[in-house]
């Protein structure tokens, strides 16, 4: 089979122009995914600081002996408020340039064939660049391509301050030198001569979510994490498998200082919140960063014994390891981490020893969430959903039967609503045992089940309670006492809705997002059902009157006879059972199926 690729000797393309992506395929026609490790170049800038008729030189620089020979540069504004390039290139034939992405705020700066010095591989490539008028702060970026396989995209300087526009929202400094060079992680070694934490099974730096590794050394252990985040991304040590009381090691990207800050932090118990340690960097040796292509990288070391009082974990204790990640404001300032069902933050399934070198994979699970869950969907989608339908539709039937010494409806109400008193009960108390606390939220629709939970559970205990006290049907209170009844029932109902819904789609359920849909599904199932009851029993509700006038004739006309004692079958008796049977199969089969997901998940 013979194939071509083709790359861009011309320059980029204009489909490049806001993206910064060259655009090449592979032999299937997929693009290529741009390098994430960091990239043995720097864009370097001769000035921090621009105005209307600026002139800057700006180097792609080589760190090492890699060379490349293409290129897409251009400046940008920080604030990201426009995609278009800002101020002007000049093309320089000796160099092999010229310009693209033309606009009315400036434009971009690509390798061209053809000319002198075009295609030679080069390790530094100066141009010049000036600012026709002030438009903000901005920052160069820079696509690097070495071959038509590996590139890297919208690799950034360092900011650069306008002085008509103010100072900069964040303190900027150019670097001291340029960065060191961080090798990619090496994932073949896992489980051998390093220790590994890494999602999805058996990933690589380009395809984990989140990866960590640890080499023991005399003194330190020597961590090497990378994840998808251009905010940060962080590792923590933790005695549970619950955010509070971790020590954390943290990489951020930081825009004003253009760098990766790898530091210490804390999560406070019970708290769920993190806080800096007044040392940021106490215990931490040969630190290192990068963000590329929206994947941070950062390597450290980390002493294994730490003087007791100083916050920090002694590494050769056990430990659940956490890592997550998140965005940062412009300033900075860390966002709270990613919360994502089976995923963020990834918590290994056990303690894990950093002087050992296990090749660890998955994430923890919480048995007591997964029986709290349960409980809830077969108290909720089965019992209470069973019960308002024989309370709503079924008192006529079965007129002449008993269960349990009492009218059948009647039995099967009061026997589903006690399941899911006892199923509710069980589930708050598991929660509760889980969390040792009030569980607490910190956005919504998060933060609202545990008041909502609460609130269901009370009146869950209350109208049992409540029918305890049930009126003689003569009593002159019964209409008041069935008001009372209905509405709490009612209430519990709507709001155990919304609650069961954000309870599946809560970090620790590890529930699919197709069982939301589950859920929707039997809900509609429901209505569906209520409405067909509802039609019909409008249909036939004259038809029932006459059956149960020409009944009493009846018995009014032979007092012994076989009418004796009896009440009439109502109308639709057929079609009401048939109904409900194919109520009571769904409704089951779509509860084993929901706890079976929420059990396996």
């Amino acid at each position: 089979m013979a194939m071509s690729c083709h790359g861009y000797r011309n320059g980029a393309p204009p489909g490049a122009c806001e993206s910064m992506i060259p655009g090449h395929k592979d032999a299937a026609q997929q693009l290529i995914d741009p390098i994430s490790a960091p990239p043995p170049f720097k864009v370097h800038v001769s000035k921090n600081v621009t105005y209307a008729g600026a002139k800057l030189s700006v180097s792609i620089i080589a760190t090492g002996d890699m060379k490349f020979k293409g290129f897409l540069l251009q400046a940008r504004k920080i604030d990201e408020s426009s995609e278009k390039p800002i101020g002007y290139f000049a093309p320089e034939a000796s160099k092999g340039t010229k310009v693209v992405c033309q606009s009315n705020t400036g434009n971009a700066l690509t390798h061209t064939s053809g000319s002198p010095g075009s295609s030679e591989e080069k390790s530094n490539l100066t141009v010049l660049w000036t600012s026709t008028s002030s438009q903000g702060h901005i920052q160069f970026r820079a696509t690097i391509v070495v071959d038509y396989n590996t590139f890297w995209v919208a690799e950034r300087s360092i900011y650069i301050q306008d002085k008509d526009s103010g100072p900069l929202p964040f303190s900027t400094r150019a670097p001291a030198s340029l960065p060191v060079l961080l090798d990619p992680i090496d994932t073949n070694a896992c489980g051998e001569s390093k220790g590994c934490y890494r999602n999805p099974p058996g990933c690589n730096q380009q395809t984990c979510d989140l990866i960590l590794t640890w080499t023991p050394m005399r003194r330190t252990v020597k961590f090497e994490l990378s994840g998808d985040a251009d905010g940060w991304i962080a590792m923590a040590f933790s005695k549970d498998k619950n955010m509070g009381n971790d020590d954390v090691v943290e990489c951020v990207w930081n825009e004003g200082l253009s760098e990766v800050m790898v530091q210490n932090s804390y999560n406070r118990e019970n708290a769920k919140s993190n806080i800096m340690l007044q040392d940021r960097t106490l215990g931490l040796l040969r630190t290192v960063g990068h963000l590329s292509a929206g994947r941070i990288s950062c390597k450290f070391e980390r002493e294994i014994a730490m003087t007791t009082g100083t916050g920090l974990a002694d590494l050769t204790d056990r430990f659940h390891i956490f890592l997550a990640k998140g965005d940062v404001t412009p300033s900075g300032e860390k966002l709270r981490h990613a919360l994502e069902p089976g995923k963020y933050p990834w918590i290994t399934p056990y303690k894990v020893s950093v002087i050992d070198k296990d090749d660890v994979t998955n994430t923890a699970k919480y048995a007591l969430v997964k029986i709290h869950g349960c409980l809830m969907i077969i108290a909720w989608m089965l019992c209470a959903t069973t019960a308002i339908l024989m309370v709503k539709y079924y008192k006529p039937m079965w007129p002449n039967d008993k269960l349990c010494g009492e009218r059948v409806w009647f039995a099967v109400h009061r026997g589903c609503l006690l399941t899911t008193l006892v199923c509710t009960v069980l589930g708050f108390i598991l929660i509760f045992i889980h969390r040792r606390a009030y569980s607490t939220m910190p956005e919504l629709p998060d933060k609202a089940h545990p008041p909502l939970g609460i609130t269901v559970t009370i009146l869950c205990i209350l109208n049992p309670l409540l029918a305890m006290c049930r009126p003689n049907p003569e009593s002159k209170w019964r209409p008041v006492f069935n008001w009372i009844h209905w509405f709490f029932g009612l209430v519990a109902m709507v709001l155990a809705t919304p609650t069961l819904f954000i309870g599946l789609n809560l970090h620790k359920a590890f529930v699919p997002w197709w069982a939301t849909w589950v859920l929707v599904a039997f809900m509609l199932f429901h209505l569906i059902i209520e409405l067909l009851l509802e039609i019909h029993g409008c249909l036939n509700s004259r038809k029932q009157e006459s059956r149960s006038e020409e009944f009493e004739l009846r018995k009014k006309s032979d007092p012994r006879g076989e009418y004796y004692g009896l009440n009439p079958e109502p109308v639709g008796t057929r079609f009401k059972k048939t109904i409900l049977s194919i109520y009571l199969f769904v409704a089951i089969v779509l509860t084993i199926v929901m706890v079976i997901t929420i059990a396996a998940g």
